[in-house]
């Protein structure tokens, strides 16, 4: 008897749910999306491919950023509010690839596998394939990117040396002491607050790792760790004052000869004389990152950003219309013509040719370049599936680098708990 009171219930709500009506203009469904504003567009803009195109499109849904811009507090509080059941949750969320498999090992993303197959193989195709493979986890896709982000090495030409752009690791030390002693400024800044102190050891280690001949991991970080420790140590000690605002804006006002940062400082540069910045795009050079031989091949090393949808969402079907348009062509070139931000699609080479935000070289190589390289362009990274228990890892080695700049470890000793984290014995 009580099995067909369950069988009752659950047909009046099928009923009910059959019944229930789809948005409408009148009607609307509201969609929120949180992460970085920059990334996920300023809502008051109305060109094409922004917030207000697609809802104009869409008038039956609604959608409202949710603006965080410290990408650990991004981490942090949504999986806290996505862990918890009775709180307000968000639709969408906008993170890396990296984040995907402990987000997804909880249960707490909405697979899209099928979803994305239907898609047309032409706009299957259009996505540079390695950065689609860091939104999947045990063969399921739970994302797709929307960006991509590069580091670039910013030099002001009236402080570089005869020779340019240091090619080398060794030479980008050797070339920022030579801008301290000879124009007084910092030879070298580079965003070092919180997690981007880690970024910029990793930076350094890939290179190290691409450039050695053997696949020695313990004399990759000896290597790395030594560079990074002089260019910290004689740049920046107080390292936690250097958020990204701080180190584009002492760049940008002459306060140092180099930089390594994002390509989205291309696009604030183009701001400079606006608002009063004395360093402008002309007086500028822009490079790859360097290499560890300067005979080496480069290769770009790309961080994507895209999105996932919650696996709470009550709008399913609307969260799929959304995530389709943050990570279109259509919402790429939007990017890509106001913030200069580089887009995850391949097309982008035949309608990003002519805008400033491919200007530098290393932006160009991206697109114009086949898979894996050609003989004058760098190589593109693979980049596998999302990766399991990266914030654990990430964290410990961000403790050892505090640790070893306040006592002044020896990079031997630094390279050796290294290796311990990597392979998951570190205490």
């Amino acid at each position: 008897m009580r099995m067909y009171k369950y069988l009752i219930i659950a047909a009046v709500f099928t009923i009910i749910s059959g019944c229930a009506k789809s948005p409408t203009p009148e009607n609307p469904v509201n969609l929120t999306v949180y992460g970085d504003i920059n990334r996920v567009f300023e809502t008051e803009s109305a060109d094409i491919g922004s917030i207000t195109d697609f809802m104009s499109i869409h008038p039956e849904i609604k959608v409202e950023v949710i603006p965080e811009y410290d990408e650990w507090v991004l981490h942090e509080q949504a999986l806290k509010i996505m862990r918890d059941p009775k709180a307000e949750q968000p639709d969408i969320i906008e993170m890396p690839g990296s984040w995907v498999a402990s987000f997804a090992q909880e249960g707490l993303l909405l697979p899209i596998e099928s979803w994305f197959e239907e898609l047309p193989e032409r706009e299957k195709k259009d996505f540079l394939a390695p950065l689609v493979t860091g939104y999947r986890y045990e063969k399921e896709l739970y994302g797709l990117p929307a960006l991509l982000g590069l580091q670039y090495l910013y030099g002001c030409k009236k402080m570089l040396p005869e020779s340019g752009l240091p090619k080398t690791i060794e030479e980008l030390v050797s070339t920022s002491r030579y801008i301290k002693e000879k124009h007084g400024v910092q030879g070298l800044i580079f965003p070092s607050k919180g997690l981007n102190l880690y970024k910029f050891y990793y930076t350094l280690l890939q290179i190290v790792l691409d450039g050695q001949k053997t696949e020695n991991n313990l004399e990759a970080h000896v290597t790395a760790y030594k560079a990074f420790y002089a260019l910290v140590k004689e740049n920046q000690p107080d390292y936690e004052k250097f958020s990204h605002v701080v180190a584009e804006g002492e760049f940008r006002s002459g306060k140092a000869g180099m930089s390594i940062n994002g390509n989205y400082v291309w696009y604030l540069l183009s701001l400079s004389k606006d608002v009063g910045f004395p360093v402008h795009p002309e007086h500028v050079t822009v490079g790859f990152l360097p290499m560890l031989e300067s005979t080496d091949r480069r290769k770009n090393h790309v961080w994507s950003r895209g999105f996932v949808i919650n696996k709470r969402t009550r709008h399913p079907e609307q969260a799929l219309t959304l995530l389709h348009h943050l990570t279109s062509e259509r919402a790429d070139f939007f990017r890509l013509k106001t913030k200069y931000i580089l887009p995850a699609r391949k097309s982008a080479a035949m309608y990003g040719k002519d805008l400033p935000g491919m200007s530098p070289a290393p932006a160009c190589g991206l697109y114009t370049k086949k898979e894996g390289g050609s003989e004058n362009g760098p190589a593109t990274i693979k980049i596998d599936e999302s990766p399991t228990g990266w914030y654990n890892t990430v964290s410990k080695i961000l403790d050892l680098l505090h640790k070893a700049l306040a006592t002044d470890m020896e990079p031997e000793d630094v390279a050796e708990k290294m290796v311990q984290i990597e392979k998951g014995l570190a205490e």
